[in-house]
C-alpha cells in the first residue's frame, strides 16, 4: 500500500505516521496490534476508508520505523504516546480503531485522553486477554526459545498466516519476508508482557465515547469468550459479529469498513 509517511517526535522518541484519505474529512486513527506494524495490519482496510476520512496510521513504539526502546512498558504508556502524537498532528475528537493489542491501547486512550476520542472501535480484542497463568507463561517461554533460535521460523509462520488470509499476493513476498525478518524478538516479547498485564475490566464500562466492538467468532488468538466479555462490560456498545478468525482485518475488511463508517457517521 503506497502510503507515504513521516516521523514526528514526542520528546526524544520518534514515531512513524502515515496519512491518506481526505485532509479535511473527519479523522480516523488506526492502531495496529502485536507483531505487525500499521501498513501490514491495515493494508486491506484503508482503501475502504480513504474516501470518507482523514486516515491516520501510527506505528507504536518498537514497530515499523518508530523508535525501538529496550525497556518494559505498559499499555497505558502506548496510549499516552498515541495521544502525544495526535497532539503533534493537531488531531482531536477522532474515531479511533484499535485492532488486537491496538484495541487495548484504544481502550486506555479513551480512558486517559477522552478529549482525543469521539468514538472508539475495538476489534478482535479484550478487556483481559491473558487469564491462564500457567498456559500463558508456557506459551511466552516457548516463543522466547523459538525467537532465540532465530527469526526465520516466526517469519515463516507470519508469512503463512498473512498469505492464507489473502492479505498479500505472491508479488509482495520479497517485501513481506524483508519486514518480517527485520523484527526484533526481544521487543515483541516486551509488548507481549504489556498485553499480559493489561486489565480494563474495572473501568471499561465507564468510557465516555460510544463503543463499537467487532468480534471474529472463530478467533484463534484472542478467544471469542474474552471478546464477548468486553462487549458485556462496555456501556451500550454496538456489536458486530464476524464468522472469521483473528485475521478478520484482512479477510473481512470491507464488512469492517462498512460498520466503521456507519458507526462513525451516527449523529
Amino acid at each position: 500500500m503506497p502510503v507515504p509517511g513521516r516521523t514526528v517526535f514526542v520528546g526524544t522518541k520518534e514515531f512513524m505516521v502515515r496519512e491518506t484519505g481526505l485532509p479535511d474529512a473527519p479523522p480516523i486513527v488506526l492502531i495496529h496490534g502485536w507483531v505487525y506494524d500499521s501498513i501490514e495490519t491495515f493494508s486491506k482496510l484503508v482503501p475502504y476508508l480513504a474516501d470518507r476520512f482523514r486516515v491516520i496510521m501510527i506505528d507504536q513504539r518498537n514497530y515499523g520505523r518508530s523508535s525501538r526502546l529496550y525497556e518494559d512498558y505498559e499499555i497505558d504508556t502506548a496510549a499516552d504516546e498515541t495521544a502525544a502524537v495526535m497532539d503533534v498532528l493537531d488531531v482531536r475528537q477522532a474515531t479511533v480503531l484499535g485492532y488486537s493489542m491496538g484495541g487495548m491501547v484504544a481502550q486506555a486512550l479513551a480512558r486517559r485522553h477522552p478529549g482525543h476520542v469521539a468514538r472508539v472501535v475495538l476489534a478482535a480484542t479484550a478487556a483481559k486477554p491473558m487469564r491462564r497463568p500457567v498456559i500463558d507463561a508456557a506459551g511466552m517461554a516457548a516463543l522466547r526459545v523459538l525467537w532465540k533460535v532465530g527469526n526465520l521460523e516466526g517469519a515463516r509462520a507470519s508469512h503463512y498466516v498473512l498469505r492464507h488470509a489473502g492479505a498479500y499476493g505472491p508479488e509482495h513476498d520479497r517485501w513481506l519476508w524483508d519486514v518480517m525478518l527485520a523484527r526484533d524478538s526481544e521487543l515483541n516479547l516486551r509488548a507481549l508482557r504489556a498485553i499480559k498485564r493489561f486489565d480494563s475490566r474495572k473501568w471499561v464500562g465507564q468510557l465516555i465515547p460510544p463503543v463499537l466492538v467487532i468480534i471474529p467468532t472463530r478467533d484463534q488468538i484472542i478467544f471469542p469468550s474474552a471478546q464477548y466479555e468486553l462487549a458485556g462490560l462496555a456501556r451500550d456498545p454496538v456489536v458486530l459479529e464476524l464468522d472469521a478468525r483473528h485475521e478478520a482485518v484482512f479477510s473481512h475488511a470491507g464488512t469492517i469498513a462498512d460498520a466503521v463508517v456507519e458507526f462513525a457517521e451516527k449523529s
